[in-house]
């Protein structure tokens, strides 16, 4: 299936890639994967069901020559260049960097090189691709480092709960968002082999949407409330800091603890490569 999207929707992923180049130099452009939406019409008028099918959101790894440069700051750029036409979310990385991972056997690198569609390059040369083994995949190195992080997303869970009887919503709001985020890396490391180095709750989410859709039921932003809740979280890890209170109350945490102890879960349950 991830065969045939591209190839149906290659026009608008043409689109993608200028609008990408517009916005910044780059050299390879892959992708990761999409949402696939589908509306299907049903009426008394209509012997048969007309189905109609688009993209609603794009994965996309952008390789760069970007020795020295911010990569959050690049992806930033790209993502809102691309807005216009619709949703991305796109993981930026040094064109060296990635062809290191690959001599190395990195398993996030090996698997773009094997899998995913090259939609631009800048160059006919393919990448140099020693076979080393791959260290990713190594499952007892894996289930170690999975545990450990368990143990860690557990300890900010029970830091958050001390300081919600404290009255101190502001710490335990910055403890919610560390839990949040290890769980979120948890996530993507098992699922993908990548560690990507960001606070940023947004970002980590829609990361994590590739390998555990059910990811966004715990960062709902269908309301104002919970648009509210979730800056709140999003803030948390610079506001405890160097902002004044957000008037962060108890039920807040209460809520955000639920939320957090449910992808809590999913990061326990999820199954180590």
């Amino acid at each position: 299936m991830y065969y045939l999207l591209t190839e149906t929707f290659k026009s608008q992923e043409s689109k993608l890639v200028a609008l990408i180049r517009k916005a910044a130099p780059v050299e390879r452009i892959y992708m990761l994967g999409s949402t696939l939406l589908q509306r299907r019409t049903e009426s008394i008028f209509t012997p048969t069901s007309p189905t109609c099918r688009s993209v609603g959101h794009y994965w996309l790894l952008v390789l760069v020559d970007n020795v020295g440069k911010c990569n959050s700051h690049l992806q930033d750029k790209m993502e809102n260049s691309c807005r216009s036409l619709l949703p991305v979310t796109i993981i930026v990385l040094d064109i060296s960097t990635f062809g290191n991972w690959l001599k190395q056997g990195h398993r996030f690198a090996q698997t773009v090189k094997e899998i995913a569609v090259l939609l631009y390059t800048s160059s006919d040369s393919p990448f140099q691709s020693v076979a080393y083994r791959r260290q990713d995949n190594n499952k007892e190195v894996n289930n170690l480092s999975h545990a450990q992080s368990i143990i860690i997303i557990q300890e900010f869970i029970a830091g958050a709960e001390l300081y919600d009887k404290r009255s101190q919503y502001r710490m335990a709001a910055f403890m919610l968002h560390q839990a949040a985020e290890h769980a979120l890396h948890a996530i993507l490391k098992v699922g993908t082999g990548l560690h990507i180095n960001t606070h940023n709750i947004d970002k980590l989410v829609r990361y994590c949407s590739m390998v555990a859709d059910r990811v966004n039921d715990f960062f709902p932003r269908n309301s104002q409330v919970n648009k509210r809740l979730f800056h709140l979280l999003q803030e948390a890890y610079i506001a405890t800091r160097y902002k004044e209170s957000d008037g962060i109350t108890s039920n807040d945490i209460k809520t955000l603890m639920d939320r957090i102890n449910g992808l809590y879960q999913m990061a326990v349950s999820i199954t180590t490569a």
